[in-house]
């Protein structure tokens, strides 16, 4: 079958590889235009788009809705496969393509439609997730589906691990879809247990001390990559990594006050106290929490803000 694939993220890759490997024409690789990075603000493809091209894949990046038609126009794709594309496509596109368009979320809807539903099932304490294959309509992830399927969240998943082993089994089952798209008719999503996954800011990935320990590892797993946990420190911001549960002996008494304890930082919550790894103070290089105690000259008392 001949198809596109619109993604922004490298979550899409084993859906790619696996619909090439099962014998379809990707036209192309439908993702957002280059955008400047870092504090240089050089402008730069995206991690898929780089990992496309080195693969010799064609890439399109429309910026806008009339250039995104174009190229469908001149790509004639028999379906569109969206994963983690992150833009709302105009209802006039979708009859497009014979097939019109398709989408692998990572929830098994209508549970947490939106941009971050595994980051969301995660903070919200979910014992399952999954994802769901449907039909692109007019509403945000609203469309009737294909195929769900749920998984356990184990205690140890965290963002990164559910989307590794959710993209692989999604990938299957689109593979399995594409051979019967025509052949097979979606079901409409329920109309209760709808709930939304909207964008997770850098502002909500803050570790605020004052809360239990449990909402605080869960904030861990969910975020700690991207946008990335971090707390303050000094007035400074400083990133927090690899945080666990510690239950060995010490003397913390006031929320967010830390010390030394062996090779880790150890922080009081509003009920417990955790340990943390490793640490990114502001306009430094990721360190192990022994570099950054010998470094900080810790004093008694000192908290995170």
């Amino acid at each position: 079958m001949q198809l596109c694939v619109a993604s922004s993220s490298l979550v899409s890759t084993p859906v790619i590889e696996a619909l090439l490997e099962a014998g379809h024409s990707i036209v192309s690789i439908i993702t957002n235009p280059d955008k400047e990075k870092g504090r240089g603000k050089k402008v730069e493809p995206n991690e898929l788009a780089m990992w496309a091209q080195e693969r010799g894949l064609t890439v399109a990046k429309p910026s806008d809705v009339s250039e995104l038609n174009r190229h469908l126009l001149d790509a004639q794709p028999q379906i569109v496969v969206t994963v983690a594309y992150g833009r709302l496509i105009p209802v006039e596109l979708l009859h497009g393509p014979r097939f019109g368009w398709i989408n692998l979320h990572f929830s098994v809807l209508p549970a947490w439609r939106g941009a971050a539903p595994v980051q969301w099932a995660l903070l919200n304490g979910d014992s399952t997730t999954g994802f769901t294959i449907f039909k692109l309509d007019k509403g945000m992830d609203t469309g009737p589906f294909y195929i769900q399927q749920a998984v356990t969240i184990e205690p140890a998943d965290t963002t990164e691990t559910l989307l590794a082993s959710l993209g692989k089994m999604g990938a299957q089952s689109m593979v399995e879809l594409l051979g019967v798209i025509g052949k097979t008719r979606a079901t409409a999503q329920p109309t209760t247990g709808i709930s939304l996954a909207p964008k997770i800011s850098k502002e909500m990935a803050k570790i605020s001390f004052a809360d239990p320990t449990e909402i605080i590892l869960r904030k861990f797993r969910a975020l700690e990559l991207r946008p990335g946990t971090w707390a303050t420190f000094r007035g400074e911001r400083i990133s927090l990594h690899a945080a666990h549960e510690y239950f060995g002996e010490n003397t913390l008494t006031k929320t967010g006050e830390i010390a030394a304890a062996g090779n880790e930082l150890i922080v009081r919550t509003s009920d417990s106290v955790i340990a943390i790894a490793e640490v990114t103070p502001a306009g430094k290089k990721r360190m192990s929490a022994a570099d950054f105690i010998r470094g900080a000259r810790l004093e008694a008392g000192e908290i995170f803000e």
